[in-house]
């Protein structure tokens, strides 16, 4: 794919899972298998900098865009990861247009407030003309901001309204948490959900979301939402797994009737 970001803010249709397990041939299998893109989730998996570097190495050369969710807004990891060359970052927890703009601070070197080093992988190792690496990667790096708080659906205008965040990105699992909900599908985050990609279309602010499976993507279509992160890479391996526990049990069985 050309410019991802330029893809993801235009509403082009994409697909992604998240990646949970730190190993580098992750991202090398799902490029060969023809993903769009695929999240690196330092949030929530054991990912330290130096497998997030092979991570990001393996994701290039496999021509997929990876980009990190990164565990916290703060301008160390944002910038950590787009310096290893991840094609961005997906923000978690972000309840206001304040935390979207820290965001793009944190990522984005026109702002003045990055730190600069063009000594990185995405500045080609020093090789590349300072000021043209740093317009470059302000252009080419994506900033999707995660809407998963209870706090954040009163800001949902403002929040969208920030020109440089490319994805207003669902968590439907923590926002129910932050809902009170009983779960995902809940009427009270199936309108939340509803809410979220109104105000993308208001702003023409791309909207994405997790889905646990494709059977989803229909109806969140309906809504707007062209941004979809399906499962994992364990939950594939699990579905798979199980599924040929439970060829092989169906197998036994007829064997054993004829």
């Amino acid at each position: 794919m050309g410019n991802f970001r330029q893809a993801v803010r235009d509403g082009t249709v994409l697909i992604g899972t998240f990646i949970k397990t730190a190993s580098h041939q992750i991202p090398e299998i799902l490029g060969a298998a023809g993903l769009d893109f695929a999240v690196i989730d330092a949030e929530h998996a054991p990912f330290d900098p130096e497998t997030l570097d092979r991570m990001a190495l393996a994701g290039r050369a496999a021509g997929l865009p990876c980009l990190v969710r990164v565990p916290e807004l703060a301008p160390a990891p944002i910038g950590q990861a787009l310096d290893l060359g991840a094609a961005g970052v997906l923000v978690p927890h972000v309840a206001s247009p304040e935390a979207a703009g820290r965001s793009i601070a944190a990522a984005k070197y026109a702002g003045g407030q990055r730190g600069f080093s063009p000594s990185t992988r995405a500045g080609s190792y020093g090789t590349a003309n300072p000021s043209a690496y740093r317009l470059k990667a302000d252009e080419e790096s994506s900033v999707w901001c995660q809407i998963e708080d209870v706090a954040a659906l009163t800001h949902l205008d403002a929040i969208a309204a920030v020109e440089q965040v490319d994805c207003l990105f669902i968590g439907p699992a923590d926002l129910a948490l932050s809902l009170a909900a009983e779960g995902p599908r809940d009427p009270k985050v199936t309108a939340a959900i509803a809410a979220i990609a109104e105000a993308g279309r208001r702003h023409g602010r791309t909207v994405g979301i997790f889905v646990g499976g494709t059977e989803e993507i229909p109806a969140l279509l309906k809504l707007g939402i062209t941004v979809f992160v399906c499962g994992t890479d364990q939950s594939f391996i699990l579905a798979r797994a199980r599924q040929i526990r439970k060829d092989l049990s169906e197998a036994v069985g007829a064997a054993k009737s004829g």
